[in-house]
């Protein structure tokens, strides 16, 4: 595996990208005109798309997994947890800042199944339902693990 290469394209692109996540090193190309931000392996990353019509976000792996697929502004494959359209993306955005303000390990240090569940967790009519997100973090297999390890300290 190696690292995932998402370019941020300048005002001047046909979408404009945002991407949220852990990444490892930053710097803007001026050949390429872009903003160059590089994700290690295995690292969950939020992108957020915004086109003339429409906006999408994806929650994206960086793994070589079967089934990978090519998504606008990525040098590489990657595997796609899921995705989020129209008012969603808004509440993929809260929830992002929810968990890291509430969640051990952020935003991005959880797995496939995690964002899985969040992502049907957003489907849910209506405002995010904040107390089935912490419901979410909590019952998270990351943060059980921390609890039996902090309860064997004792």
């Amino acid at each position: 595996m190696r690292q995932l290469e998402i370019a941020i394209p300048d005002h001047n692109a046909f979408y404009s990208l945002y991407a949220d996540g852990n990444h490892s090193w930053k710097a803007y190309d001026c050949q390429k005109k872009a903003t160059v931000l590089l994700y290690p392996p295995g690292a969950a990353v939020v992108l957020y798309y915004t086109y003339p019509t429409h906006r999408e976000a994806c929650v994206i792996r960086n793994d070589d997994a079967q089934g990978a697929i090519m998504l606008p502004g990525l040098a590489k494959k990657v595997s796609r947890i899921f995705r989020a359209q129209a008012s969603r993306v808004d509440k993929l955005r809260h929830a992002v800042g929810y968990l890291r303000e509430h969640s051990l390990h952020g935003a991005f240090g959880h797995d496939d199944g995690f964002y899985i569940r969040l992502g049907f967790l957003l489907e849910q009519r209506g405002k995010i339902n904040y107390p089935a997100l912490r419901a979410l973090c909590e019952n998270s297999p990351l943060e059980n693990a921390h609890k039996e390890q902090q309860y064997r300290l004792l």
